[in-house]
């Protein structure tokens, strides 16, 4: 199933994508604005040279454009705008590089194609109360694991196995997405239902494959209520006008450095990140009601006032995600 939707979405703009471009590139300008003026401002440069950060944000999205079917080319220049500064020989060639060691050497999860693919997210029931290793959804290399590896890098320290990253650069370049990627609620948090539309509890009641609601991609919109988005996880990566990065003030900087530090070493963060996440899942679904599944996708309809809340949310998570972003490289380059 997921196979067939990663198919159908190449068809599709970026912001297809968790937070699409504009949310993350707002994290990263959060991240470049907190960190201004410290050791890992200059670091962090030094790696990525004349990419700014913004753009390395949205990097391990546009890598998903490299074909290894195709001789691991980039086949399709301009189909996705935000990825054009990405779309030079040089960079291409990088990110071919990064696909060659992290397509196939790893065990692919439901119905992925390619290894680094599923780095990007986790699909823990929603019945979870916290980011467990071993539940339903989640693998060594989830999201909560590839961000732990780059962190490893980073530090100078091995990678425990996938993703394979050759050098600081290119964990930089995954972790600075990833940051966005386990804030967006539905990259951890997933609701699972039965031909009625019912929940069930995969950990509790068996994995039925026929129940995967692949991260909200099966949920289906009614167009007439929510232009622009035709499935449910869509709905959640589109940000406002309001929430893209050229809103990024004083203002929200300072609501940033609000944010309350995660206990431990910046190796143990990605796994409280990932339950709080969970726990903003939690509300994504609320008062949500389903249809009975059609074919492989269920309807769905969304309670009144939903748009306001879904809204708060992702103000929310875009401003720890901005922080948090700071804060591991300040920890992985304090000086």
């Amino acid at each position: 199933m997921r196979r067939l939707l990663a198919t159908a979405l190449l068809a599709l703009p970026l912001a297809a994508h968790a937070w699409g471009s504009d949310g993350h590139q707002t994290v990263a300008t959060i991240a470049a604005g907190l960190i201004k003026g410290t050791p890992a401002e200059a670091r962090v440069a030094g790696l990525l040279g004349d990419m700014p950060l913004s753009l390395a944000s949205i990097w391990a999205d546009c890598v998903k454009g490299i074909a290894p079917s195709q001789g691991y080319t980039y086949p399709a220049p301009g189909k996705y705008p935000a990825c054009a500064a990405l779309e030079t020989p040089a960079r291409i060639a990088e990110m071919a590089d990064y696909v060659r060691r992290n397509d196939r050497q790893c065990q692919l999860g439901l119905d992925e194609d390619s290894c680094h693919k599923q780095t990007h997210y986790a699909d823990i029931a929603v019945q979870r109360g916290r980011y467990l290793p071993k539940v339903t959804g989640t693998r060594p290399d989830d999201v909560v694991g590839a961000l732990r590896a780059a962190i490893l890098v980073l530090q100078g320290k091995p990678s425990p196995g996938q993703p394979n990253f050759k050098n600081q650069r290119e964990a930089l370049l995954v972790l600075v997405h990833l940051v966005g990627d386990i804030h967006q609620p539905l990259h951890v948090g997933s609701v699972y239902l039965d031909a009625q539309g019912q929940r069930v509890d995969p950990d509790k009641q068996g994995f039925d494959r026929a129940s995967f609601t692949i991260g909200g991609n099966s949920l289906l919109l009614d167009p007439a209520t929510t232009t622009g988005s035709k499935n449910f996880h869509s709905y959640w990566d589109n940000v406002p006008e309001e929430f893209r990065p050229q809103h990024v003030d004083a203002d929200w900087l300072a609501e940033a450095r609000q944010v309350r530090a995660d206990p431990g070493t910046a190796v143990d963060w990605p796994p409280h990140w990932a339950t709080q996440s969970l726990e903003q899942a939690g509300r994504v679904f609320d008062g949500l009601k389903f249809s009975a599944r059609q074919g492989s996708q269920w309807d769905i309809e969304l309670p009144g006032g939903y748009g306001a809340r879904a809204d708060a949310i992702k103000r929310q998570q875009l401003t720890r995600a901005g922080a948090r972003l700071a804060r591991v490289l300040q920890a992985a380059f304090p000086r």
